[in-house]
């Protein structure tokens, strides 16, 4: 299987997941994140020509092209173990947020939330990296930076955009102050690669935490609920929005556009993601080996049965699974401190409550395959386990796999643009 070569075939073979951390490593002089619209999708900009230094930053770091994240003694500790779709844990519990208020308006559960909240009035950070609405633009998102419990509260919820959480990351690091990043399990696995170029990761980012990711959408896919639900101006009316959240304020919380007016369009979470509109996914997110943060400290996952919401709830629950002994520590430490209202689990629970993220470990040999044998350039993906994920399933699932991949690349999905 070949690779990519240089960050622009990174973005023309659909490889690129929009996290920014090229314009970090490249400096924002010659990257940096633009909008390509239509669709809607964040991608690099190149302003100056890249040495073949930074190009080999770029590949070595960009987790749209690279993983390695193998079970390591040295940072998982004796106790952890393995599971072939769900990678490294140690621990596992399900419950949500013990704070009500957390637990009903941010999304399902308040884990992250909560966490991040303890995290800065305990001392074990001084800041937080992360992404909230642009307060200009709130259909869009932006990376953020919280140092209080009002600023993490400001950036609840989840959101199903495009987002570039790591396009200051250097300058985070540059703080030279101790800081905690939440974000995608492919945000942090751009961090994980950082640890081999830059020295202060290992020094500055004392945790890592990630939610079970189920891709996210282009900006046309919210600007059609805009026009489904009689906004003013449709899908152009953007520049009259006040608010747009995709969930939370009950689980799952509907996903609502405010104009400025005050006027409320909503939309069921179900109708949002499941209704006929469809939610379309990046070919990248179709090559996700890691849809569960399996490189962080601490990782979290909605643990609706089936893996999708039923009902409307009150305030929801979520898995929590501990990957290190880091994460494992500040697990016991917030449910001591009262923080989360939790009871002890099971890796199994994960297969239940998250199947498809399962389903897409397991058939992500075929998907590769398929892609390398019509000439693309693939990730390079290693200690993923995906031999073991494979083995779960039968030749019809690889086949079914790969045949539904070879389709989308003659559909010309894959082939895409720079900003």
């Amino acid at each position: 299987m070949n690779h990519p070569t240089s960050l622009q075939e990174i973005v023309e073979n659909g490889l690129c997941l929009g996290c920014g951390l090229c314009q970090s490593v490249a400096g924002p002089e010659r990257v940096v994140m633009g909008w390509v619209d239509p669709p809607g999708y964040l991608r690099p900009r190149i302003l100056a020509p890249l040495d073949q230094g930074t190009q080999d930053a770029i590949l070595a770091t960009c987790p749209g092209v690279r993983l390695d994240e193998p079970l390591d003694p040295a940072r998982h500790g004796p106790e952890a173990k393995e599971d072939a779709a769900f990678g490294p844990w140690i621990r596992a519990w399900k419950g949500h947020a013990a704070d009500p208020e957390i637990n009903h308006m941010a999304s399902s559960g308040g884990a992250l939330t909560a966490l991040g909240i303890f995290l800065l009035e305990s001392g074990k950070v001084d800041f937080i990296c992360h992404v909230s609405a642009d307060p200009e633009a709130p259909m869009r998102t932006v990376s953020h930076v919280s140092t209080t419990r009002e600023d993490v509260l400001r950036a609840a919820g989840s959101r199903y955009g495009p987002a570039a959480p790591l396009d200051r990351f250097v300058e985070m690091l540059d703080r030279g102050r101790p800081f905690a990043v939440i974000g995608k399990p492919c945000d942090i696995s751009g961090v994980h690669n950082m640890r081999q170029h830059d020295p202060r990761v290992n020094e500055l980012v004392k945790y890592t935490l990630a939610f079970s990711c189920g891709t996210f959408a282009p900006l046309d896919t919210s600007r059609a609920l805009l026009e489904r639900k009689g906004f003013p101006g449709g899908a152009a009316g953007e520049e009259n929005l006040s608010l747009f959240r995709y969930r939370g304020y009950g689980c799952p919380g509907p996903t609502r556009a405010m104009d400025k007016q005050g006027n409320i369009y909503d939309e069921t979470y179900q109708e949002f993601c499941y209704g006929p509109a469809g939610w379309p996914h990046q070919f990248r997110c179709k090559l996700c080996a890691d849809p569960t943060g399996e490189a962080t400290d601490l990782s979290v996952a909605d643990a609706w049965e089936g893996g999708g919401p039923t009902e409307e709830e009150w305030g929801g629950e979520n898995m929590f699974i501990s990957r290190t002994p880091r994460g494992d520590a500040l697990m016991q430490e917030a449910i001591a401190a009262g923080v989360l209202d939790v009871a002890p689990d099971d890796m199994a629970t994960m297969y239940r409550v998250q199947p498809h993220q399962a389903v897409k470990k397991q058939g992500m040999n075929a998907r590769l395959a398929a892609t390398a044998e019509s000439g693309y350039p693939v990730p390079d993906f290693r200690n993923m386990r995906l031999d073991a994920a494979q083995a779960q399933r039968d030749e019809s699932f690889y086949d079914q796999n790969f045949e539904g991949t070879r389709v989308r690349i003659t559909r010309g999905v894959n082939r895409e643009r720079l900003a």
